[in-house]
């Protein structure tokens, strides 16, 4: 039995792929902790796997701008965490450690107490080469230009305080570990063909959650099933969600809403009768029975989709959903809209035209094998035991 340390940010979208392969890794003998946050206690639990906290700076506070572009927040967060943890992880001393990239800490802690590392990337890989990916970097840096100026100061002054090499965040983001796991297939991938062996694009990490409990899911029978969430964080968008009221309230459409916890439906007015409206929903069981998913473009909520063969609507809201909605409409898999400027009628006509244009679906199951083909939750697992079995 060798002894694994998986280490994240409090974050849904980043946790969330990671957790059926814990439960894998602790059903085939592994020894598993995950270091994160009590808000996540019980699904980690739920797992298998042992549970250290951490407090956490991306917790508690304000979830304005800074939050949309975290590695901004990486040099604070990283001095925070490493302080409690880094003590911790030497007495642990696990054979090896798994990170999301958005954890500087975590990577600093393998480079410190010399730890084999892998990677693990909700979303796609980055190569610092490509100019779709430099473009997106250099936009969100100048859109939080003092922020970023002072987060790299405070990212030189931690490499130095731990006697670390210097780095700058575009470094950190595409680092490249001995093993790195990609939660989307190849073909998703920008310049998919040109990552090396080091690079196992598994696909999504999707175990039956088993958490529908009661939730209605007739309601999606006897009509078309639309399927309407702006994910976990950015979702404090009444305007937009009473614009889909307006787009299609009284069609044929069976509509699932989600709003997230910081919406009160009560207040968005009159319901329509063809809406079902939830501040959560499972989202699995929903998909399944989904003709159309309209959605902030989360690399999990993609690939997901695409897993049930459900073409899409994206609407970005942060981070790297912009460059995940480019590429859905360069691969056909959906179309894309702007949320500055989308309007009831374009909610209505992209819905009803993915819906009724066979090549959005056609894509979308081409999508769906390849999907199927990559892997999973249980290739991730294999590839970790593997790597681990390397180190002797």
């Amino acid at each position: 039995m060798a002894k694994g340390a998986f280490f994240n940010v409090p974050l849904h979208g980043h946790v969330n792929a990671t957790l059926p392969v814990v439960r894998e890794l602790v059903e085939q003998g592994e020894q598993i902790t995950y270091y994160l946050t009590d808000s996540f206690r019980s699904q980690v639990e739920r797992t298998g796997a042992r549970f250290h906290r951490y407090e956490s700076t991306l917790e508690g506070g304000p979830k304005g701008g800074a939050i949309g572009f975290l590695p901004a927040r990486m040099p604070g967060e990283g001095r925070q965490v490493l302080a409690q943890l880094l003590e911790v992880v030497r007495a642990e001393r696990p054979d090896y450690l798994v990170y999301d990239p958005m954890c500087l800490w975590a990577r600093m802690l393998g480079q410190i107490l010399r730890i084999p590392a892998i990677t693990f990337r909700p979303t796609m890989a980055i190569d610092p080469r490509s100019g779709q990916f430099a473009a997106f970097f250099k936009s969100r840096a100048a859109a939080f230009a003092g922020l970023f100026e002072q987060a790299g100061k405070d990212l030189a002054a931690l490499m130095r305080e731990y006697d670390l090499p210097p780095t700058d965040f575009v470094s950190v983001m595409s680092q490249a570990e001995p093993l790195n796991l990609v939660c989307v297939p190849r073909s998703f991938q920008v310049g998919g063909d040109t990552f090396d062996e080091r690079y196992v694009f598994v696909g999504p990490s999707i175990r039956s959650r088993g958490d529908a409990g009661d939730f209605p899911l007739e309601h999606l029978a006897g009509g078309p099933a639309l399927y309407i969430s702006l994910g976990t964080i950015f979702n404090n968008w009444p305007e937009f969600y009473r614009m889909c009221f307006a787009a299609f309230g009284g069609t044929k459409w069976r509509v699932v809403l989600a709003t997230g916890h910081a919406v009160n439906a009560a207040e968005l007015g009159p319901i329509p009768d063809n809406f079902l409206v939830r501040p959560s929903v499972p989202q699995l069981e929903v998909l399944e029975r989904t003709d159309v998913f309209l959605t902030h473009g989360g690399a999990n909520s993609l690939m997901e989709s695409f897993a049930y063969g459900v073409p899409v609507v994206v609407i970005p809201q942060m981070a790297e959903q912009p460059l995940n909605a480019h590429r859905v409409a360069e691969l056909g898999l959906g179309l894309a809209l702007e949320k500055e400027t989308v309007t009831v009628e374009q909610l209505r006509q992209s819905v009803d035209r993915v819906s009724h244009e066979p090549e959005f679906r056609t894509k979308v199951r081409a999508m769906q094998q390849d999907v199927r083909g990559s892997g999973g939750y249980l290739r991730a697992a294999e590839a970790i035991l593997a790597f681990r079995a390397r180190q002797g």
